[in-house]
């Protein structure tokens, strides 16, 4: 994204500008947010509302962290499944970028990939805390 970016600036300076640099770099902001979502997760790189968790024992806690990953596994595997089911809708009616005219499909698609992998992270996370281990 930044070398699109950086090339289209550049070259808006000498009047000729990429073309489609607004389409490529949402392209590939949705494909980074989509597949960031997965690494984050597992990298415990999220806020955290720590502050009040802190106050309850351990039993509590495990119970809360099972919960909230129970309703964000549903939550994300419902996102996937409607991104998943948008792409096929996008793809039947032939949707294209405005300018490059790139099937849009493929990155709704792609960023319900990332979705499912972050999903599958969850899943691991609700049977760790199942079996107590987390």
């Amino acid at each position: 994204m930044v070398l699109v970016t950086a090339a289209d600036v550049a070259g808006r300076a000498f009047a000729s500008p990429l073309f489609g640099t607004e389409e490529l770099v949402a392209f590939l902001a949705a494909l980074t947010a989509g597949f960031s979502l997965p690494y984050a997760h597992r990298m415990q790189s999220h806020i955290a509302v720590e502050i009040f968790i802190r106050r309850y024992g351990r039993k509590v806690r495990r119970v809360i962290r099972l919960l909230v990953d129970a309703v964000c596994l549903a939550l994300f595997s419902v996102l996937a499944w409607r991104l998943f089911d948008y792409a096929v809708s996008m793809r039947r009616s032939g949707v294209l970028s405005m300018n490059l005219e790139l099937p849009e499909y493929l990155v709704v698609a792609l960023v319900g990939l990332g979705v499912v992998v972050f999903a599958l992270h969850l899943v691991c996370d609700v049977l760790r805390a199942v079996r107590g281990e987390a």
